[in-house]
């Protein structure tokens, strides 16, 4: 067995998203023993939104790595757009369209469905969902997100002409304070993945 199928997936998301939470938690206290409540409600703000993260592990079977993936991409989603919008909420001078990091892009479908896109900064090949953009990747990315096939197409001619990001849009942002439809749908379709899996899992043990 290879070591990538021993290791325990949920235990590594566990380990993750909870370390990411306390760390905002961790923040918020400070600012606050500081006595900066502006600094305080933004990272109070970022504590509740990454609590909208689905808890995976709670649901008592094995995550697949690809599993894994998906849910590290929303996480990651999720803290760049926080990072923007921190970046607007305390700079004193915030830049318009200022990223942590302008080399990634994420896109989300209206079908709950997350491309995450970013230049391999050696040779300016793009990495797409955890995959270098191949044609073999690209042509499972379309069958796979259907509604961001065009993206996925506009991403291999700027990979060709090495035209980086341009004409793509500025990415999907986290707005409000509410679940963002996108996410609600993703975190439903995981979530009833997981709870037939171990309806399955409970009912092969009972025989």
């Amino acid at each position: 067995m290879a070591a990538a199928e021993q290791l325990d997936w949920a235990a590594l998301l566990r380990f993750d998203q909870e370390r990411g939470l306390e760390g905002r938690r961790h923040d918020a206290e400070a600012a606050r023993l500081r006595g900066d409540q502006r600094v305080r409600a933004v990272c109070l703000r970022e504590v509740a939104q990454l609590e909208m993260l689905p808890r995976l592990w709670e649901f008592g079977v094995p995550l697949t790595e690809e599993e894994y993936q998906e849910a590290g991409r929303v996480r990651s989603w999720m803290t760049h757009e926080q990072a923007t919008a921190r970046h607007e909420a305390l700079s004193r001078y915030p830049s318009p369209g200022w990223s942590p990091d302008p080399h990634i892009r994420y896109f989300w479908s209206p079908d709950g469905h997350l491309l995450y896109v970013t230049t391999a900064r050696d040779d300016g090949r793009f990495v797409v969902n955890h995959g270098f953009l191949t044609p073999e990747w690209a042509d499972r990315l379309r069958r796979e997100l259907p509604r961001l096939a065009d993206l996925v197409t506009l991403y291999e001619r700027n990979q060709e002409a090495g035209r980086g990001h341009e004409g793509a849009p500025a990415g999907t942002p986290l707005v409000g304070d509410g679940m963002p439809e996108p996410l609600a749908l993703w975190r439903a379709r995981v979530e009833a993945t997981l709870r037939r899996r171990a309806t399955e899992r409970t009912a092969d043990a009972t025989g």
